[in-house]
């Protein structure tokens, strides 16, 4: 494993690991808040974490995983992946993001979105154009996943 060396990570990578570290931060935040008044007599308001939902904490731990596969490969740790790291991380953080969207739309009459909430959606969605940018940085082109592992490459031009 060589040493860390910061000058070396890209802008987008510095983001994907930071959408990833910030993803999982954020499921500490409200996710949920429900709260009542009855005029003259009580006033009530409370709120849920984002573990306490499945799509809430899962879409959150995928984002820190894929953070976590930037890291490892900016602290000089070999990946073996079936497809480019940057393509990984995409796929991450899109399913990230329709999970957390998933689970906003699927909130219960009376229950609204809260600050933490939020900030995954942003962090999922920050993950996904991080990777694509720097796929597309790095001279990739989707049409290259296509090809079956082992095979040559079609001439280019």
């Amino acid at each position: 494993m060589a040493d860390f060396d910061a000058k070396s990570v890209s802008p987008l990578d510095w983001t994907v690991m930071g959408a990833g570290l910030l993803g999982f931060i954020s499921t500490f935040f409200p996710w949920y808040t429900i709260s009542f008044d009855i005029p003259g007599f009580a006033s009530y308001s409370a709120h849920a974490n984002g573990w306490h939902s499945f799509l809430s904490w899962f879409s959150m731990l995928l984002l820190l995983a894929g953070g976590a596969l930037v890291a490892a490969r900016a602290f000089g740790t070999q990946v073996n992946l079936p497809v480019p790291p940057a393509v990984a991380t995409l796929g991450i953080g899109v399913l990230g993001f329709l999970l957390v969207l998933l689970r906003w739309v699927t909130l219960d009459n009376g229950i609204g979105a809260g600050f933490g909430l939020f900030l995954g959606l942003i962090c999922a969605a920050a993950m996904a154009v991080g990777s694509f940018l720097a796929f597309r940085a790095a001279g990739g082109n989707f049409s290259q996943l296509r090809q079956t592992p082992g095979s040559t490459p079609p001439p280019v031009g």
